[in-house]
C-alpha cells in the first residue's frame, strides 16, 4: 500500500523577485493548423516553458501579434470571416506597397527605409527587406471565431497551469512590415505619412479617412468622409474586443507619440531647421487623437505602449509630442517600454536614456521592461544570434530605477518578453531556460537605492520650452547628450523628475546630480543653485545662456556663438586614458541648443577649464569644474552634438534615426568628456588602450543592500576598463582583480555583473582575490574572502541588516572561530554604511 506524498510547504515569493505582470508576446505561427489539439498543445507548452518565471508574477498576459492591426481595422463583425495575419518572413507589404520616388538628393538605400532594403546590394530582390516569404507551406487560415475560442483557451489553460490571473491582449502597428494590409495600402492610403524618410509607409495618428462604403463592425453603413483615425480605430477596437474577449491593446512602434516615430526628423524638425510655428497644432493633433480614441475605446481596456525609439526631448523637438499631457489627461495608458534598439545595433545609450526620459514622469503605478528574445518576422532570434546568449540587455536595463513621488526607489514591476516564438513558429525551450535565471538574478540584486549618478530630468520644463514657448531647438540636445555619455561608459541609470527632486531632496543626498543646464532667471535655475548651496554635487550639461548664474561661477563669459570644427585641447584628461584618435571637435548649433558661446572669462582660473575648443583667435570651454565655498563640487559639460550625415562643406539634412558618429581617426567624440567629468567627483573609468574605431565599454552602477552592483557590456571584449571610486579601487567579487596605479582592471567578458562591497586604498599594484565562500558554520549565511592584500586600507560595505552578526577575521584559519578579529564599528558616509580596516596584509574574511 503506497503512502500519500508528504506535502511540501510552498515558500512565499520573495518581494525582490515579484513582478506585477509578466507579458509573454507571441505570433500565431506556432498554430500550424486550427485544430483543438494543436491549440491545446501549443498553449500548454507555452505556459510550461515560462512557468519558472510566471510563478513570481501576480498576473500573466499573453499578447498576440496577429498581424499589423489590420484585423482590427477590417473587422466587420462576422466571426466566420477569415483575417489576414502575419504568416510571412520579411516585408509583408513590399509587393503591395507603392513607394513614392526618392526625394532630390536622397539615395536609393536611404529612401528604401525601414522595409525597402538596399537595391544595389540585392539586385534580384531576394532579401527579406525586398519581398516576403510564407513562413511554411500552406499556413493555417484563421477566423475571428477561432481567435475568440483561442482567447478563452488561453485563460483556461493558463489558469490551470500557473494558478494566476490571465489577461490576453491584441496589438496595433503603424507600418508595412508584419502582414499584408489592404486597409493601409489599397483602401485608405490617405492616412499614410508624407515625411522625408517614411513617406507612404506608416499610418499617422492624426490621419483623416475618406468615405468608404464597405461594412465595418463599428460602421455598418461604411466610413463617413472625414472620420478621424482615432475615432475609427477606437470604435473598431471596442467592437473586436467585445466580440473576441481581449483585455488590453498594445500600440507598437511609437504610435500615438509622434507622427514619424522611427525617424529623428518629423513635422517640426526637417533635419536641418525647426518649424516651431507648427508645434502647437501638431501637439494638439496628437492629443486629439488620444481623446478621439478614448471616447470610443473606454479605459476598461488599458493601452500598453512601445513609444518611439528616441527620448522625450527628441520627440518634443522633432514632433511636438505632448507625452506629459497624454500621461496627465488620458486614462489607462502605460508609459513606453525600453525600445529594442540595443538588439539591433548595440546602442544602449539611446535605449537607456530614451526609456528613463519616458518614465521620469509616468502614468499609473508601474512601468514595464521588455526583453527581445525572438523576432517572429525577420528570421532572427536576438538571444541566440544578435546577443550570442550574452545577457547585457538584461544586466544594463535592469539596473535602471526611478524615484517615485515619495522619493522611494522604483524598479520596473512589469516585464515583457518579445516573443516566445521565432519566425518559423518554433518555441525553443532552451531560450526560456537560459533567460529566466538571469532575470531572477537581476531581480535579486536589483536597485534598492539611488545609483551614484542621478539624472534629474526637467520633464515639465522641456514641455514648456518646446510646446508653450515654441522653442524646439532648445530641447533637442537634452537626451542626445545623455545618450552619448552612456555610450561612452558614463554610469547613468537612475532618473528622477525635477519636481520630485525639488520636493524630496533627502532622497538624493550623497549622489551626484546630473541635469541639463537651466535657463537664466527660471525657477529651475534657482532650484539647482539652492541644491549646490546645500552641498549637492552636480554635473550640468548643455548651453549656459547669457545671464546664467553659472557662467560667473565657472569662470566663463558669453561670447559670440560659433559652430563648426574646433581643435580640442585637453587640460585634465583622466590619468591612464588612451587618447589615440582625432582631436577635432564638431559643434552643430542646430542640434546643440545654439552656437558655442561659453568662453573663458578674463582672470578666470585656467585650472577650472578642463577642455577647450580653439579656432584661430577664438577659444570656447567644453568642460569646466570647481569646488564651491560650501564644499559642493560643480562640473559643467557643454555637449557638442554632431553627425556624420551632415557635411559642413555641403549641408544635408540629418534624417536619422540616430546621430551617426564622426570619423574617429579625425574627430574626438565630445560624449567622452562626460566620463572625464567623473574625475571631479572621485570616480574614474578609463580605457587604457584602444584603437580610435574600437567601441568603448558600457558601465552601470546601482545600489543593492548597501553595496554596489556593477554591470558592464564590452562590445569589443579586447577593450578593458580601469575603475576607481571615491572609496578606492573596487574589488568585484568572483575571483582575482588586477590593480594598476590604484585602479582595478576589468577585462575579458562581453557581459558581466558583479557585486562590489570592498574598496581598497594604499595598495596600488598587485593581484587581489575577492570571492564569496560557503558559510560552513552555524548561523552564518555567507562569507567573503580577500587574498593578496599588501598594506591595504580596506573599506567594506556590510549587507544591510547584518551589522550585528558580522565578523571580520585577519589571516583566517578554518573553522574561523578564533584569531585576530577586527571591530565591526560602521560609520555613515555618502557611500552608505562603511567599515574600514587599516593596514591589512595577506587575507581577510568577512562573515555574516
Amino acid at each position: 500500500m503506497s503512502r500519500p506524498p508528504i506535502p511540501i510547504p510552498q515558500a512565499p515569493v520573495p518581494d525582490a523577485f515579484r513582478w506585477r505582470d509578466v507579458q509573454l508576446e507571441m505570433s500565431l505561427k506556432p498554430f500550424y493548423d486550427t485544430s483543438d489539439a494543436t491549440r491545446e498543445a501549443v498553449l500548454a507548452e507555452l505556459f510550461h516553458q515560462w512557468l519558472p518565471l510566471c510563478r513570481y508574477s501576480d498576473s500573466i498576459s499573453i499578447m498576440f501579434w496577429i498581424g499589423d492591426g489590420s484585423e482590427i481595422l477590417e473587422f466587420d463583425g462576422d466571426l466566420e470571416r477569415e483575417f489576414e495575419w502575419g504568416r510571412y518572413q520579411g516585408s509583408a507589404n513590399r509587393q503591395q506597397w507603392h513607394p513614392p520616388p526618392p526625394a532630390e538628393g536622397e539615395s536609393a538605400a536611404d529612401h528604401a527605409g525601414i522595409d525597402g532594403g538596399n537595391p544595389a546590394a540585392d539586385p534580384d530582390g531576394l532579401g527579406l527587406h525586398r519581398r516576403s516569404y510564407l513562413y511554411r507551406p500552406e499556413p493555417a487560415r484563421f477566423t475571428y471565431r477561432w481567435l475568440r475560442d483561442t482567447v478563452a483557451a488561453i485563460r483556461r489553460i493558463g489558469a490551470e497551469i500557473t494558478g494566476k490571473r490571465i489577461q490576453v491582449g491584441e496589438t496595433f502597428d503603424i507600418g508595412p512590415e508584419f502582414a499584408v494590409s489592404r486597409f493601409k495600402f489599397d483602401w485608405h492610403r490617405e492616412i499614410l505619412c508624407t515625411s522625408l524618410q517614411f513617406a507612404g509607409k506608416f499610418i499617422v495618428c492624426d490621419g483623416v479617412l475618406h468615405a468608404d462604403s464597405r461594412k465595418y463592425a463599428g460602421y455598418p453603413q461604411g466610413i463617413p468622409e472625414g472620420t478621424p483615425v482615432g475615432r475609427f480605430l477606437g470604435r473598431q477596437s471596442r467592437c473586436l474586443f467585445e466580440a473576441v474577449g481581449f483585455d488590453f491593446l498594445w500600440f507598437s512602434n511609437g504610435f500615438g507619440f509622434a507622427m514619424d516615430p522611427w525617424s529623428l526628423v518629423g513635422r517640426i524638425f526637417d533635419g536641418q531647421a525647426y518649424h516651431p510655428e507648427l508645434s502647437r497644432d501638431t501637439a494638439a493633433s496628437l492629443l486629439q487623437f488620444w481623446r478621439e480614441f478614448r471616447a470610443e475605446f473606454p479605459p476598461r481596456w488599458p493601452v500598453r505602449t512601445r513609444g518611439t525609439n528616441l527620448g522625450t526631448s527628441v520627440d518634443l523637438a522633432s514632433d511636438a509630442s505632448p507625452i506629459g499631457r497624454i500621461y496627465d489627461e488620458i486614462p489607462a495608458v502605460d508609459a513606453p517600454v525600453n525600445s529594442p534598439w540595443a538588439a539591433l545595433d548595440g546602442d544602449f545609450g539611446i535605449e537607456l536614456a530614451g526609456w528613463m526620459s519616458h518614465i521620469a514622469r509616468r502614468p499609473g503605478n508601474a512601468f514595464r521592461y521588455r526583453f527581445y528574445a525572438h523576432d517572429p518576422w525577420w528570421n532572427n532570434s536576438p538571444w541566440l544570434d544578435r546577443y550570442d546568449r550574452e545577457p547585457h540587455d538584461l544586466f544594463l536595463p535592469l539596473s535602471v530605477a526611478r524615484l517615485d513621488e515619495n522619493g522611494a526607489v522604483e524598479r520596473p514591476r512589469d516585464l515583457a518578453i518579445l516573443t516566445v516564438d521565432d519566425a518559423c513558429g518554433r518555441m525553443p525551450p532552451i531560450v526560456p531556460a537560459e533567460i529566466i535565471p538571469h532575470i531572477l538574478r537581476c531581480r535579486e540584486r536589483g536597485p534598492d537605492a539611488p545609483g551614484p549618478f542621478v539624472w534629474v530630468y526637467p520633464f515639465d520644463d522641456l514641455h514648456r520650452i518646446a510646446l508653450d514657448e515654441g522653442r524646439p531647438g532648445d530641447v533637442m540636445w537634452c537626451d542626445w547628450v545623455a545618450r552619448g555619455a552612456i555610450n561612452q561608459g558614463f554610469p547613468l541609470n537612475t532618473v528622477v523628475d525635477e519636481a520630485i527632486a525639488a520636493a524630496r531632496p533627502e532622497a538624493i543626498v550623497g549622489r551626484v546630480l546630473v541635469t541639463p543646464a537651466p535657463e537664466p532667471g527660471t525657477p529651475r535655475e534657482a532650484a539647482v543653485r539652492a541644491r549646490l548651496e546645500a552641498g549637492f554635487d552636480t554635473l550640468l550639461y548643455g548651453p549656459l545662456k547669457p545671464g546664467s548664474v553659472f557662467l560667473e561661477t565657472l569662470g566663463l563669459r558669453a561670447a559670440e556663438p560659433l559652430a563648426g570644427d574646433f581643435d580640442l585641447e585637453l587640460r585634465a584628461a583622466p590619468e591612464g586614458e588612451c587618447l589615440a584618435g582625432g582631436r577635432r571637435l564638431r559643434h552643430l548649433d542646430f542640434l546643440s541648443g545654439g552656437g558655442w558661446s561659453e568662453a573663458p572669462a578674463p582672470g578666470a582660473d585656467p585650472a577650472a577649464h578642463r577642455a577647450l575648443g580653439r579656432r584661430g583667435a577664438e577659444t570656447r570651454v567644453a568642460l569646466a569644474a570647481r569646488t564651491l565655498p560650501r564644499g559642493a563640487r560643480l562640473a559643467w559639460l557643454r555637449g557638442s552634438l554632431s553627425s556624420g550625415e551632415y557635411r559642413l562643406e555641403q549641408p544635408s539634412p540629418i534624417v536619422g534615426p540616430l546621430l551617426r558618429p564622426m570619423p574617429p581617426e579625425k574627430f574626438f567624440a565630445a560624449d567622452r568628456l562626460a566620463r572625464f567629468a567623473m574625475d571631479v567627483f572621485g570616480w574614474r573609468a578609463v580605457v587604457p588602450e584602444a584603437a580610435p574605431d574600437q567601441r568603448r565599454p558600457y558601465l552601470t552602477a546601482h545600489r543593492n543592500r548597501n553595496g554596489y552592483v556593477f554591470s558592464g557590456y564590452h562590445p569589443d571584449a579586447t577593450v578593458d576598463w580601469e575603475l576607481r571610486c571615491p572609496l578606492g579601487a573596487p574589488l568585484p567579487e568572483g575571483g582575482w582583480n588586477v590593480l594598476r596605479d590604484g585602479r582595478t582592471l576589468v577585462r575579458g567578458a562581453t557581459a558581466w555583473q558583479r557585486d562590489v562591497r570592498v574598496f581598497i586604498e594604499g595598495q596600488t599594484e598587485g593581484r587581489v582575490f575577492c570571492r564569496y565562500q560557503p558559510s560552513i558554520g552555524h548561523g552564518v549565511s555567507l562569507r567573503l574572502l580577500l587574498t593578496g592584500l599588501k598594506g591595504a586600507r580596506v573599506h567594506f560595505l556590510p549587507v544591510s541588516g547584518t551589522e550585528d552578526t558580522l565578523t571580520i577575521l585577519r589571516d583566517p584559519v578554518f573553522p574561523y572561530l578564533a584569531g585576530r578579529f577586527e571591530p565591526t564599528l560602521a560609520r555613515h558616509t555618502p557611500e552608505g554604511s562603511v567599515i574600514t580596516i587599516e593596514n591589512v596584509e595577506g587575507d581577510l574574511l568577512f562573515s555574516w
